[in-house]
Order: structure tokens, then sequence, then C-alpha cells
């Protein structure tokens, strides 16, 4: 009996350790037009495990797919170990999908074991043509500054006279597609006297800090070293550290608070000091005081309205309107303080999508990634 008992133990102990091992080689292939386009595996999701600022044991499955080249997605077809086939809208389980270190993909309370995606891109993707890292290449190259190292936008402007100064005007948490809809109900004058707006595409996790880092240092966020929530500040050059090193004067007029490190940028904080409960009103009143007192070669502006009444309220809410239309507005008569010979480029950093209690943004969804980006000469 000793004897039975010891083999059984030492088969269960081996068994044990070859279903480890093959777990810890697990790969799940990722298919694209019936070809190969990637794999996820266990160092993958580790990676991101070990780079998260808070305990988890899953990532998104949106990070993977991103990392191999996906941005916006019509559907998933999972093929299980078993052979079986599930197929999912991907908007609908964007903000739901997570995978673990072990392989397993895991949507709302079902877990599944595939050995295979397949992916079907959005059509969406042939309507846009720019990026955020586009960015800061293309505003370098207006004002003259040197190639930004290790950049990976292009120029997407060729300014056609000389440029004295640029202005770059964040409006935080702007949808697309919102931006599109006030201007065919005719609600936003300034915008809709401009020739071109870009459909432009945001990074993964499309939220303001990872975003931040891509917008100044044109490098996708896992290379500016910025995975997330928590993380504030890369050490990779950005335009800014550019602009200080060719004695270039750079200025940020922020809200209430700061939420990236803008290295190399004189910060004004603006607040809500009047008490309305918004800080768009200061962001509007100090840029018109810069503008009006010493316009720097860069001048940053965040409006943040947009974004607050977004995750408040949900991006079909009268008050995301609201706060759409003021920063319309605002754009105008800061456009009409502005010199000739400005460069200006307005964007948003991510969009927004609606959810049971307002709205959100943060996944891999047309709702979050595509931005406005539009590039005006003065």
């Amino acid at each position: 009996m000793k004897t039975n008992h010891r083999l059984r133990s030492a088969f269960l102990l081996i068994l044990t350790f070859v279903l480890t091992a093959c777990q810890s080689n697990w790969q799940i292939l990722l298919i694209k037009d019936s070809q190969l386009s990637g794999e996820i595996t266990r160092e993958d999701v580790a990676y991101y495990i070990e780079k998260s600022l808070e305990a988890t044991e899953t990532v998104p499955l949106g990070q993977l797919l991103y990392d191999n080249g996906y941005s916006i997605i019509n559907q998933i077809d999972l093929t299980l170990q078993s052979g079986e086939s599930k197929t999912f809208v991907w908007d609908e389980i964007a903000e739901l999908a997570i995978i673990s270190e072990e392989g397993a993909i895991i949507v709302g309370e079902k877990i599944f074991d595939p050995v295979s995606i397949a992916i079907s891109p959005s059509m969406l993707l042939d309507e846009i043509n720019v990026s955020i890292l586009d960015i800061a290449p293309t505003v370098a190259d207006a004002i003259g500054l040197p190639v930004l190292s290790g950049a990976q936008g292009q120029v997407r402007w060729a300014v056609q006279g000389p440029i004295d100064q640029a202005v770059m005007i964040l409006l935080d948490g702007l949808q697309y597609d919102k931006l599109l809809s006030l201007i065919d109900q005719g609600v936003l004058p300034f915008f809709q006297n401009l020739n071109t707006i870009h459909a432009g595409l945001s990074v993964y996790p499309p939220i303001t800090t990872s975003a931040s880092a891509a917008l100044l240092t044109s490098t996708p966020p896992q290379e500016a070293g910025v995975f997330g929530y928590g993380y504030r500040s890369t050490d990779s050059l950005t335009l800014f550290d550019l602009a200080a090193e060719m004695d270039m004067d750079v200025i940020a007029v922020e809200g209430a608070s700061l939420p990236f490190n803008l290295r190399n940028a004189e910060t004004i904080l603006s607040g809500d000091r009047d008490g309305n409960g918004f800080s768009d009103d200061n962001v509007f009143t100090n840029s018109i005081e810069v503008i009006d007192a010493n316009l720097p070669d860069i001048l940053y502006i965040h409006f943040h309205e947009i974004d607050d009444m977004g995750h408040s309220y949900g991006p079909e809410s009268t008050e995301y309107k609201s706060a759409i239309i003021s920063v319309d507005q605002y754009l105008s008569e800061i456009y009409d303080a502005l010199p000739k010979e400005t460069f200006i480029v307005i964007f948003a950093d991510h969009g927004m999508h609606e959810t049971a209690d307002g709205g959100n943004h943060g996944t891999l969804t047309a709702a979050d990634m595509i931005i406005p980006i539009i590039f005006l000469e003065k």
C-alpha cells in the first residue's frame, strides 16, 4: 500500500509539473483575413501585470490586441480548445474582456480557453488618417524645432508662411462623433467654419495620462513608460524638453489640477476661482491673459469640462453638449486674439462612451479611440 501511494504521489507530481510546464508556454494565435497576424503569450500578460500600479491578476484583452496592431475592431471569433467557436461584437465586450496569466479569457462571468482569435477590424479605420503621435512632430516642424528624437509620428501640415509661435489646445474627452453631430445641428459656429476636422487615433489605453505621454513624445505609451492610471510622467524626451533645449518658452494653462507632468513648461493652474463649479472659464481667461501679455513660443491650453461632464452625465447628455458649445465659443475668441503667423492644433486626448451611470473611456472602442485633430495656420 505504501508503495502504491508513493507511486501515485509521484505520478501526480509529474502530471502537475507537465501541466504547469504546458501552461507556462501557452500562446493564443491572432488571425486576420485567415492569416496569422500575431500572438498573445503568458509573457505578454505577465508584463502588464507587473507594470500595473494596482494589484491585479488579469489584463484587459484590448491591451494585447492593441499591442498586436489592432485599434478599432468590429468583432472577434474565439476558437476554443474544444474546437467550439464563440463570436462577439467587440464593442459589446471591450470593457469586460480580460485575460489571465494562464491564458483564460474572461468576459463577465464566462471563462473561455481559446487557442486562436480571429479579428475583424472596423471599416471606420478607412476614415482615420492622422494620429495623436503626429501632433508633436507637426508642431516642431511648424516652429522650426529639430526632429524629436525617437518620434514615431509624421509631420501632417506643410506651413504656408512664416510661423512665430504654436498654440496647442487640448479638449479633454471630446468624442469625435458627438462633435460632428453637433456641427450638423448648427450649434458650433467655430467648428462649422473649419475646413478640415481629421478623424485621428488616440493610443491605448485612451486616458489622459497615456495620451499626454504619446502626444508629447510621439511614441506609444509603452515606449514612453506610461502604462495607464497612476503614471503621471515620462523619462522620454518631450516636445517641451526639445523647446527648452532650443531656448524656446513654453506656457501651459491647466484647469484645477495637473494630470500629467508638463516638464519644462511654466504651468498656470486655473482652478475654480470664481466658485461656479467649473474651471474652463478660468482656463479661457488665463489663456487670453497670456496671449495679450506675452505669447510664448508654445502655448498649451487644456480644457477639462467636456470630460468632466461626460463622466458625470454621459456623452449623450445635455451637460456634455453644453460643455462643447461653451468651448466652441472660447476657441473662437482665442483664435481672434492670436496674432498672425501662429500655428494652431486643436485635439482631444480620448473620446467617451456611454455607461449605465454616466460615461467613461479607456476601452479599445471607436467611441474612446477616435479623436478630432485640427491643424490651423493664422
